[in-house]
């Protein structure tokens, strides 16, 4: 998927109507947005700034080139500590993929559907799954962007304002809508907003946009598949992600209808079953093509399989 990023923002460069501005931190009570002076050095930094920004943060080609400021702490300590937290997360949830289902953890792969077990527990058994393998991007991605702002923070001396949270606890998400909009890691939004929602929503306005970014989401993602060197399946990655758009467009309508957001309990409930219903089957995809497979870290720096067994091990 790195690769096709690369060719994708490379493509929108090559294409821009405007040049690319980088802009200097605002200072209190300024409200006009102003240019950073075009020294050598400037735009060498710039240059590869622009180069690894997922978010446009500092830059003309986001529609909010300065975060809000987080109510989160952004101490060192803070960091280190989120850090161990999401990497013992990411161990629980990789013990509990091999445990339950072995199988899985190997490079020649295997179904997440138990075939020993009846059709519900099967099911079940493998939305958990599902929900482990979700946990184990989310806790992934956030770990590699807080070494990263390690690196930024320490060695760089980059203000603490540079590196927002990445995600907002996507398992609270009331709707499809607010999970895909803020909950969830925005690093590829620029990308499907340019090359989807744009051109989408020219042609056939808002159900144009969802359609156009949600697919392009689909392209991007059935081809990172295509790198294990098994082929893709877009009838399991890809569509999910348009099915996504799909839920997207439902939302809108029950508001159209109803003069109410999808949102609250009941709105929780639509979202998870939605989102790890059609999860479950691209998850399958994934764990089939060898996905799943990994070489775990030692045990003595596998805090959440010590914690399973120091709870179990009584029992």
């Amino acid at each position: 998927m790195g690769i096709i990023e690369v060719a994708l923002k490379s493509l929108e460069w090559a294409l821009v109507k405007e040049p690319l501005r980088k802009y200097e931190p605002p200072i209190e009570g300024q409200h006009a947005l102003v240019e950073r002076p075009l020294s050598i050095m400037n735009v060498l930094l710039d240059a590869f700034d622009l180069m690894c920004n997922k978010r446009g943060i500092g830059w003309s080609w986001s529609r909010k080139p300065f975060p809000t400021p987080s109510t989160r702490s952004t101490s060192i300590a803070s960091i280190l500590a989120t850090i161990f937290v999401k990497f013992t997360v990411w161990d629980l949830c990789l013990y509990t993929v091999h445990h339950l289902r072995p199988s899985v953890n190997d490079p020649a792969g295997d179904t997440i559907f138990d075939p020993a077990l009846g059709v519900l527990p099967r099911w079940a058994c493998a939305a958990l799954l599902t929900v482990c393998f979700g946990m184990l991007v989310y806790t992934s991605v956030d770990m590699y962007y807080h070494i990263a702002s390690l690196i930024g923070r320490l060695v760089l001396r980059q203000p603490a304002w540079q590196w927002p949270p990445p995600s907002n606890r996507p398992w609270m998400a009331t709707s499809i809508t607010d999970f895909w909009r803020f909950r969830w890691h925005q690093f590829f939004r620029h990308l499907f907003v340019v090359f989807g929602a744009r051109p989408g929503g020219r042609l056939l306005g808002l159900p144009g946009a969802l359609l156009g970014a949600f697919g392009v989401s689909a392209l991007i993602h059935d081809l990172g598949m295509w790198g294990l060197g098994r082929g893709t399946e877009f009838r399991t990655v890809g569509c999910f992600f348009v099915l996504m758009g799909v839920g997207v467009a439902l939302e809108q309508a029950f508001e159209g209808m109803t003069g109410r957001r999808v949102g609250g309990l009941w709105g929780w409930v639509w979202t998870m079953a939605w989102t790890i219903g059609w999860a479950t089957l691209m998850v399958d995809a994934w764990a089939r093509r060898g996905m799943a497979a990994t070489d775990p870290p030692p045990n003595w720096l596998r805090p959440g399989k010590l914690l399973i067994e120091s709870i179990v091990s009584p029992l």
